[in-house]
């Protein structure tokens, strides 16, 4: 959970509690069981929203290791192509620069793309002597999908990243929505028993430092049934 979201789960947690307490007065001064609902829904709402972009980040995170493992398979196929080639014209450095095996093998899905595009035309016009020299049909088979595997693992990665993106924008307009929520209770509690500051204190907000446990699965205090 974020910080920011920890903290305010927490500070709803507080005052939920001092409401809860002083309810009788507070209902005898106009709160009524709708401002209630409303400050309760406010705070599940928050939550729904918030474990929905934790799975986002989460997805993001799977999509990521899948185009990371992509993107490993790859490489060790242009390995293994470049070694056939290797065994297949030993030192000639006419052939094996047709195999680009002077370049650094990419890290990126961007230009893994059209290396795998040209490896696959150039695979198949050598593929008699590359077969004979260590590579396998699988291999080869491999190399055939592997354009097609690095664009899905890539658009599959950024459709998780955008998703994400939506999740935490809903998720941060839930945390305005309930905050309003909050002020507008603590306001009429400042209303309600200015002539009892020992009260207010009970409604005060919780300190900053109190809510920053950082990121991690965190418990949110459950709001009580009307």
């Amino acid at each position: 959970m974020a910080v920011k979201i920890d903290f305010l789960v927490q500070d709803f947690g507080a005052l939920i509690l001092a409401v809860n307490a002083n309810r009788t007065a507070m209902d005898a001064k106009g709160f009524t069981e709708a401002s209630y609902t409303t400050l309760t829904t406010a705070n599940e709402n928050l939550m729904q929203k918030e474990a929905a972009q934790q799975k986002a980040v989460e997805l993001v995170s799977d999509k990521t290791a899948e185009q990371n493992q992509a993107i490993e398979n790859v490489t060790g196929l242009i390995k293994r192509i470049r070694s056939a080639a290797k065994s297949a014209y030993g030192n000639d450095a006419r052939n094996l620069k047709l195999f680009k095996c002077d370049e650094r093998i990419p890290a990126s899905i961007m230009k893994l793309r059209p290396m795998c595009e040209y490896l696959t035309g150039l695979v198949l016009e050598k593929h008699e002597i590359l077969v004979q020299n260590g590579l396998t049909q699988a291999d080869i088979d491999e190399l055939n999908s592997a354009y097609g595997n690095l664009v899905a693992a890539d658009a599959s990665q950024e459709n998780a990243k955008k998703l994400q993106v939506t999740a935490t924008l809903t998720r941060d307009e839930a945390a305005e929505k309930l905050k309003d929520k909050m002020f507008r209770v603590r306001n009429f509690a400042q209303a309600c028993f200015a002539k009892n500051p020992e009260i207010l204190l009970q409604f005060k907000p919780i300190p900053k430092g109190a809510g920053g446990r950082g990121k991690g699965d965190v418990t949110p205090p459950a709001a009580p049934t009307a």
